[in-house]
């Protein structure tokens, strides 16, 4: 239950990633990036996973956050190659009267209770993940070499959900495409998501989205996922690149173990703000 319950999180994570507006405007989506580029992406998240327990109701509150960097290494063949690290993880979680923490930058929350979780995140903290992407955020190739153990991480970064996907041609207010998304390699887990342009301004587009989320495979095991999510986007119109965004899942779970189904509940929230920085420490050697 508890290794279920920590890949949705992860899959929600990831998953990571609106006035009057005029209808004769119409823009054309696109990452338009130069090499060089630097982003830091800092994303909270907020959860309650709530579960049967010997017929109990048990509720985990979590609180996450964590800053990621980008810099784009070069741009050829409409191929846009960046490398990513993650900086630094935060965690706060609460449950049976008893509090966890985890931080990546100290040291003493990497043992006892907060183990299970350093191990798993310090295995990501200042790795680089080479990846390429077209210029409508179609993920193309990716380098996971220097990634080991964490399956449930390195899946999600070749899934397509990280950064918005475009649609081809102009758009205009009100208009709506689709995608479909699947944030695990090895289940059968998949996001319908339809993304609506509500508003253009001079410097900024407005996206909301919506989706659901099913499935009945994670892992090799039997689960059936059923959810709903919904959020906006703020993207520079300029660059494509995502300025803030919040998104909010709500995600049932069934798991049948030993012949018992055991019922589960996430409800979660994001915020994400995205900002161009000149001074990020990427060593590429």
């Amino acid at each position: 239950m508890k290794s279920i319950i920590s890949r949705m999180t992860i899959v929600i994570v990831i998953m990571f990633t609106i006035t009057i507006a005029n209808a004769q405007k119409a823009v054309e989506l696109t990452y338009n990036l130069n090499v060089g580029d630097k982003y830091e992406f800092n994303t909270e998240l907020n959860q309650d996973i709530s579960f049967d327990a010997n017929g109990q109701t048990m509720t985990l509150e979590q609180v996450m956050s964590f800053q990621m960097g980008t810099q784009v290494i070069s741009i050829a063949d409409g191929l846009i190659t960046q490398d990513l690290k993650f900086d630094k993880v935060s965690m706060n979680q609460q449950i049976f009267g008893m509090e966890l923490n985890y931080n990546s930058e100290d040291e003493s929350t990497w043992t006892g209770m907060g183990a299970q979780i350093a191990d798993q995140f310090n295995k990501i903290i200042g790795v680089s993940i080479n990846f390429g992407m077209d210029n409508k955020g179609n993920i193309v190739e990716i380098d996971l070499s220097e990634l080991k153990g964490v399956d449930d991480l390195t899946n999600n970064l070749t899934s397509g959900s990280n950064f918005a996907l475009y649609p081809k041609g102009d758009i205009k207010v009100g208009e709506t495409w689709e995608r479909n998304i699947k944030p695990l390699k090895d289940s059968e887990m998949r996001v319908f998501m339809k993304y609506t342009l509500l508003k253009i301004t001079k410097k900024q587009v407005i996206i909301s989205l919506d989706g659901t989320l099913s499935g009945n495979v994670v892992d090799g095991t039997e689960v059936k996922l059923d959810g709903t999510t919904g959020g906006e986007l703020i993207v520079d119109r300029n660059t494509g690149m995502l300025v803030n965004s919040t998104m909010d899942i709500d995600l049932t779970i069934e798991i049948e173990q030993q012949g018992m189904k055991i019922p589960a509940n996430i409800v979660s929230t994001s915020a994400t703000t995205v900002v161009k920085k000149n001074n990020l420490n990427f060593n590429l050697s």
